[in-house]
């Protein structure tokens, strides 16, 4: 029998959050919410991650510890976001390591399982003063196999690979088989709108992006409200790029499964309201979505809406466009100026 679907989501740590968590479980069989990621304000906790403060809730410390008892009784495990790029200079790191490593601890005691971590100096120092159990975050970029033999020695149990390599049936194979070795599974991130026009953004703002959101982001939106501005114009004058991002539909988590072995899929959108993230999880629950396919991402505002034509999936479906993955088992490397798959099909919707 096929191991479960697991889904990893987000969550602002909000009590009514958890209640409809457990609420989505038992209404789903098939799928289950088996991990919740986030964050607390640094004013609850100070722990960096590649959120900045003004885009993350209020929920209390307080709280928080009554969410991770919940999370726990239902069988859910707890990660915390500890994935900034940058936490300072190393002379400040250094200087803060016993404050740093305390709230590590924190986390530890209170029953968070594990930290998700981008800093591979952080990784070092999570597996010397914790017990705690670490993820391989996808701001790390993973996406070679040679590469979790390394991670493995800190503990890593869980990695989000790059989410450019979600469509590359072979490569994902190869990842997930070398990640059993060391006890460790791989994590497919299913719902991340990060592109700039027609090109991954792996190669212009993505680093740059989680590096300044890391130190507070932009609040004030300087230089135009960079770089957000910037990737949301750029898919407003190439809306071909939506069909070049790497999401995975709800009802093709288990062929992905079936094709490479991976069980676990990430659902973004913790910075949104917890009612609106609910519906983007239980599309995933339900293994079912159709219509815009916008719908599958953060809210419309956060990532540009369509201003060209609408695309749904039932035009994508009719076009056997997910075919070349789903079925095909081919893989996608980005060449897109030699490949122009996607944009073959685009001029046909």
């Amino acid at each position: 029998m096929d191991k479960k679907i697991i889904l990893n989501v987000g969550t602002d740590f909000s009590l009514k959050q958890i209640e409809k968590y457990k609420e989505l479980n038992q209404k789903y069989s098939e799928v289950k919410i088996g991990s919740v990621f986030g964050s607390l304000n640094s004013k609850e906790l100070d722990v960096r991650s590649a959120r900045p403060d003004y885009r993350i809730g209020n929920t209390t410390f307080s709280e928080f510890e009554k969410y991770v008892q919940m999370a726990n009784d239902l069988n859910i495990e707890v990660e915390y976001t500890a994935n900034a790029t940058l936490y300072s200079s190393l002379d400040n790191l250094h200087g803060n390591l016993p404050k740093i490593t305390e709230n590590f601890k924190t986390l530890e005691k209170i029953g968070v399982k594990r930290l998700i971590v981008s800093n591979p100096l952080m990784m070092e120092i999570v597996h010397e003063y914790t017990g705690l159990k670490q993820k391989a975050s996808t701001i790390m970029g993973i996406n070679k196999p040679s590469a979790i033999k390394h991670y493995a020695k800190y503990g890593v149990d869980s990695i989000c690979t790059d989410i450019y390599v979600n469509r590359n049936v072979p490569l994902l194979k190869e990842l997930q088989t070398e990640a059993l070795k060391y006890g460790a599974e791989i994590e497919l991130l299913a719902n991340e709108v990060c592109f700039y026009g027609d090109t991954p953004c792996s190669n212009v703002l993505r680093s740059a992006c989680y590096q300044h959101s890391s130190f507070g982001g932009n609040y004030n939106k300087y230089f135009n409200n960079w770089p957000f501005s910037r990737c949301q114009s750029e898919r407003e004058k190439y809306p071909v790029c939506w069909l070049k991002i790497p999401y995975i539909l709800p009802q093709h988590t288990k062929i992905y499964q079936k094709n490479t072995g991976i069980s676990r899929f990430k659902i973004s959108g913790r910075t949104n309201s917890w009612e609106y993230l609910s519906s983007i999880v239980e599309k995933y629950l339900s293994q079912t979505f159709s219509g815009d396919i916008h719908n599958l991402f953060m809210l419309p505002q956060n990532t540009s809406s369509f201003t060209h034509k609408n695309i749904t999936v039932e035009q994508l479906d009719n076009l056997s466009f997910f075919n070349k993955w789903t079925v095909e088992k081919k893989g996608c490397n980005y060449n897109c100026s030699t490949c122009g798959y996607c944009d073959k099909i685009y001029e046909k919707l």
